[in-house]
């Protein structure tokens, strides 16, 4: 009964899930006026949509929400699993905007979804207006990086449970290590309810196994794909994220070559920025969408060194 609440749309020979949230024209000044669009795209890799809500509820005054599911993930078809690849599902997305008739949106990644944003707007940089990448994970070399984060905040045996996950080790006991010692520590201390956001998720195991069998590509958004994107970027990291280390993302933008940059850290949060300093994160998004240019080709946006958000 709950699939139906959705909408399905073929593009490129799969049925794609969606919602949506938030009408698309508003009354404004007696006339009615377009309200910018926001593609939600999901990380895992094999998460869905429902990693965003409640969250992104706050935003449908100010946009337009749309909330997908990527192939193999979620209410989405699985399609042939060979085309699990962030590039495909980059493909999908500039195809979904599409079918769809959405002109010049913003592209919301969380996680891994924002390599898919990052990998979309190189590949087809006349779509999208903006990319949001939230706990994205930047490059190269960051391995270091994230064990460092497991063993500062989860001390050795953190330490060693992400290595050997990260390591590709697929036993049952280095999957019961990982889900003992490290996987509590992809949120900050206060962070409650990721089982309870787990238990919700309808999620493809078989996405993630090929992910860490490096079958979908490499993971890492580097500086030169940074350089590559014609559109304003704004970038949200969590201080204390040992899946997206705050380290590699300082290495990787600080040789970025982007006009448009805007980059936050957020101290005391983990992995998913937007889930744990909603508040925060959604001011700044605010500020991003009343400042993108109406298409990629307009003037860009003044670049903005990184930074911390004020009131921390």
């Amino acid at each position: 009964m709950g699939d139906n609440a959705g909408v399905r749309v073929t593009v490129n020979g799969v049925r794609l899930y969606f919602d949506v949230e938030g009408c698309g024209l508003a009354v404004r000044d007696g006339d009615m006026a377009a309200k910018p669009t926001l593609v939600l795209l999901h990380g895992g890799p094999g998460a869905d949509h429902s990693l965003f809500k409640p969250e992104f509820s706050a935003m449908a005054g100010d946009a337009q929400v749309v909330y997908l599911d990527q192939r193999g993930s979620g209410r989405s078809d699985r399609g042939d699993p060979v085309t699990w690849t962030w590039d495909q599902w980059a493909d999908d997305v500039a195809g979904f905007c599409r079918v769809l008739g959405i002109e010049t949106p913003v592209l919301v990644g969380t996680s891994g979804g924002g390599r898919v944003a990052v990998a979309c707007a190189v590949r087809h940089p006349d779509l999208a207006c903006g990319l949001v990448l939230d706990s994205t994970l930047f490059g190269p070399g960051s391995l270091d990086d994230s064990l460092e984060v497991f063993e500062r905040r989860g001390g050795p045996e953190a330490r060693e449970a992400a290595a050997r996950f990260f390591g590709g080790d697929p036993s049952p006991d280095a999957a019961a290590a990982w889900v003992e010692h490290a996987l509590p520590l992809y949120g900050s201390a206060s962070d409650g309810d990721i089982a309870a956001r787990a238990a919700r998720v309808r999620a493809n195991p078989e996405v993630l196994r090929r992910f860490r069998r490096g079958e979908c590509g490499p993971l890492e958004v580097t500086a030169d794909d940074i350089g590559a994107v014609a559109c304003p970027v704004l970038i949200l990291a969590g201080e204390d994220d040992p899946a997206a280390p705050l380290a590699a993302a300082r290495r990787a933008l600080s040789s970025a070559r982007h006009q448009a940059l805007r980059f936050y850290v957020f101290p005391g949060v983990g992995h998913g920025v937007v889930r744990q300093a909603s508040s925060q994160a959604f001011a700044l998004l605010r500020d991003f969408l009343r400042e993108v240019p109406a298409n990629p080709g307009a003037d860009a946006l003044t670049a903005v060194h990184p930074g911390t958000p004020k009131g921390g």
